[in-house]
């Protein structure tokens, strides 16, 4: 099949994740894959020139998995920040239409919505090709924009256009449903994981010591996107007692986002420099050391209709590399695990921090989750089940058209 994603991120700079394994993993089955990205542009003037006037085509090999091959076209830019959003919303759409022709595209994978999607949506009706919506969070509610209600309406009018809607987790499909989808189009298809990458690892000392971690150090691990909702802030608050009565525990936080000033001033505040590290994304090579640095990895999303509908990497990469989660209990993440007890969940206040504690304190506790994560993940299956599954629905899709 030929297949063409569309989304409004910029494919080549993005954190790593689905958007980058499913493209890639389709290119190995044999299938013919263009991602159409965005990149924004800085407001700096000087990156304004000639490259992104004009179209940019490049095969990108293997952000993900070895030996794949993408087709990337980004549309040209001329102006940064909000205004290049908006142009963009109808440059966007020539590219749009000689790629579904002249490539002969027999499926669109969208992931986009306020910059992209609607136009896709049009075009796809338009030219009679089949469109799948890959959701993946609740587009409106992702981050605090003026803007909220229009992406809102976007959204309702993807949901009831598409030819079917693709969901990574039993809440995101309600929510979906409730905005207006039909419940028969819509299907979770749960991510995976590589395995082997992700697997259980021993503590790097190397990587310890370039952060200035000691060998008898604990170390709570957060990685990932710092959304105003992230609840890092919170928990710091809390953990900062255990903190200044155990020297020998610390908190690694690797991302970067909206929260990013406001967790460095609570940090300073609370004089906890010394036994907190922040700091920014790392590359995906080097993501498994990091997360294998870790005694507890937390997720410390505040309970919401945004984080209900979320299905965190770090958490699925944590318990796959062995590593015990503790976790506030949201409903995408709940219904993931089922009735396995791989995940220590707790509310975001004392009862969190209680169960970090224990967990730091009991080894083999720590033990025994990390078997039961393991076992949940392979228990979903791999990367290559989730292509089958996934080339299933695109052949469906297309015979329904």
């Amino acid at each position: 099949m030929r297949f063409l994603f569309v989304h409004e991120v910029n494919w080549r700079s993005k954190v790593t994740y689905e958007i980058h394994d499913i493209p890639e993993l389709l290119s190995l089955a044999g299938h013919t894959v263009f991602f159409i990205d965005y990149p924004e542009v800085s407001s700096d003037k000087s990156s304004l020139r000639a490259r992104f006037f004009r179209t940019t085509v490049s095969t990108e090999h293997s952000r993900a998995h070895k030996g794949s091959s993408v087709k990337v076209l980004t549309p040209g830019r001329i102006l940064p920040g909000l205004a290049d959003r908006l142009i963009a919303s109808l440059t966007f759409v020539p590219l749009l239409i000689k790629t579904i022709r002249n490539e002969k595209i027999d499926l669109i994978v969208l992931y986009g919505v306020p910059t992209n999607g609607w136009q896709t949506v049009v075009i796809s009706k338009i030219l009679r090709v089949p469109i799948i919506f890959r959701a993946i969070d609740a587009s409106h509610l992702l981050r605090g924009s003026r803007f909220k209600f229009l992406i809102r309406m976007v959204e309702r009018f993807i949901y009831t256009n598409v030819d079917h809607i693709s969901v990574h987790n039993v809440a995101l499909a309600e929510y979906c449903i409730k905005f207006g989808a039909k419940r028969e189009k819509v299907s979770v298809e749960y991510p995976r994981l590589d395995m082997n990458r992700f697997s259980p690892g021993g503590r790097d000392d190397n990587l310890a010591a370039k952060y200035g971690i000691q060998p008898t150090q604990k170390i709570v691990f957060f990685r990932g996107t710092l959304y105003r909702f992230c609840g890092l802030e919170q928990f710091l608050e809390l953990f900062s007692t255990t903190l200044h009565n155990d020297s020998n525990i610390v908190v690694l936080i690797v991302g970067s986002g909206e929260s990013e000033q406001t967790i460095n001033a609570v940090i300073e505040r609370l004089g906890i420099q010394r036994q907190v590290i922040l700091r920014p994304f790392v590359d995906y090579a080097e993501l498994v050391k990091h997360i294998c640095l870790a005694d507890v990895s937390i997720n410390t999303f505040v309970p919401s209709l945004v984080t209900d509908c979320a299905l965190p990497g770090r958490v699925l990469q944590s318990l796959s590399c062995g590593v015990a989660v503790v976790s506030t209990p949201l409903k995408g993440i709940l219904g993931y695990t089922g009735s396995f007890n791989a995940v220590v969940y707790a509310t975001l206040g004392h009862e969190f921090v209680k169960a970090v504690n224990h967990l730091l304190a009991n080894s083999d506790e720590r033990d025994q989750l990390a078997v039961a994560g393991r076992q949940l993940i392979e228990s979903k299956g791999d990367w290559n089940d989730f292509t089958s599954e996934f080339v299933r629905l695109a052949q469906k899709v297309v015979a329904l058209k």
